[in-house]
């Protein structure tokens, strides 16, 4: 068992920890930006649409391309996969364009697997993160990776960067039909590693972590601000929020 501590909290009695992946280990803005355009041209491209709706398709679906960054109040990483067909379904219906889900989604997946082939070159570690994901594995921890992205991407990234050994555990959406928020992901993942969720915590950049953890029994959850939300913000929802995982200490 161990504890995590900060200047501000501590908890203690841990012996498993599930990370979410995208804005808490992997850069999600350089990730999942180039897969939202990606998104959109192809729906341009098969709907014969004007180019010039291409920058507020991709601020429908949360990404600034001006910037760069995945936005904070955006859909895209901050909800499961179905959530954001449907949204963003609806947005699409609302500019006349007429769209199904069922559509949307074969688009989606079809972007999927040109995106995938390529997706090394997209795919950003956050350095601070897996530092801490490498001493809470030296410490003998189980740990596991519970995302909203496909099982097969999560795995090709930790083959490419050689962590495959740092995870007990990956699920990932097509693991269970039912959404990240459900809880059941997470719960799969804790079944897998044989945890307690009574000596498990979740890690993870949005809320959305925190709902997934709580209704898996999962009682405590550490929010970092490394993906599309504040600190700020993220202490509306958990009062174990840190800037980056490097601020927490492990004894």
């Amino acid at each position: 068992m161990i504890t995590l501590k900060t200047l501000n909290w501590e908890i203690n009695n841990i012996d498993t920890v599930i990370f979410d992946k995208d804005g808490t280990f992997i850069d999600l803005h350089y990730f999942w930006g180039k897969m939202t355009e990606l998104r959109v041209k192809e729906i341009i491209k098969r709907y014969n649409l004007e180019n010039d709706l291409f920058q507020k398709l991709t601020l429908k679906l949360g990404y600034d391309i001006n910037t760069g960054k995945m936005l904070s109040e955006g859909i895209t990483a901050l909800y499961s996969r179905q959530i954001i067909i449907n949204l963003f379904c609806k947005d699409l219906n609302d500019l006349n364009i007429k769209i199904t889900e069922n559509e949307l989604e074969k688009i989606f997946d079809e972007v999927n697997v040109i995106f995938y082939k390529e997706m090394q070159k997209y795919t950003k570690p956050i350095d601070s993160a897996i530092d801490f994901i490498k001493k809470l594995k030296q410490k003998g921890l189980k740990l596991g990776v519970v995302t909203s992205d496909s099982k097969e991407s999560t795995l090709l990234t930790l083959k490419h960067f050689n962590w495959e050994d740092l995870f007990d555990s990956v699920v990932g959406r097509e693991s269970t039909k039912e959404t990240k928020e459900s809880g059941v992901p997470v719960k799969l993942a804790l079944e897998e590693m044989k945890a307690n969720p009574k000596n498990t915590i979740m890690i993870g950049d949005a809320p959305m972590d925190y709902i997934a953890a709580n209704n898996a029994n999962v009682e405590k959850t550490i929010l970092v601000a490394t993906g599309q939300i504040t600190k700020q913000d993220l202490e509306k929802t958990s009062k174990f929020v840190v800037n980056s995982l490097d601020e927490i200490q492990i004894l």
